[in-house]
């Protein structure tokens, strides 16, 4: 029996972009100017937070008075990282703009 965990998508698509292996650029060897040496892997796994980190002010102006469970989980989300297999393209993403690249797919 063999246990695998995150293991690539089954669909073989890009988790945030949505792209098909066939039409990805595959990752170069070591000296490129991603760091690693993935040559050909098309698909890396990394990590990511679950929200977007806020500084104390912005944090505050968002939940502003409101609810201090919904802060909590805010704040339990922001230190908690989930897996995500990506194209050369979309790991380079801050966090941000990969939660906004993988909602429009």
């Amino acid at each position: 029996m063999k246990i695998s965990i995150n293991p690539p998508p089954t669909d073989k698509s890009c988790e945030c972009c949505g792209k098909n292996v066939k039409d990805l650029k595959p990752f170069g060897k070591a000296g490129d100017p991603l760091v690693g040496d993935f040559n050909g892997a098309l698909l890396i796994k990394t990590y990511r937070t679950m929200a977007p980190h806020l500084d104390e002010v912005e944090l505050e102006r968002k939940f502003d008075g409101h609810c201090t469970e919904d802060k909590e989980f805010y704040e339990q989300a922001m230190d908690t990282v989930g897996a995500s297999w990506e194209c050369r393209s979309c790991i380079v993403l801050g966090d941000d703009y990969f939660k906004v690249k993988r909602n429009r797919k």
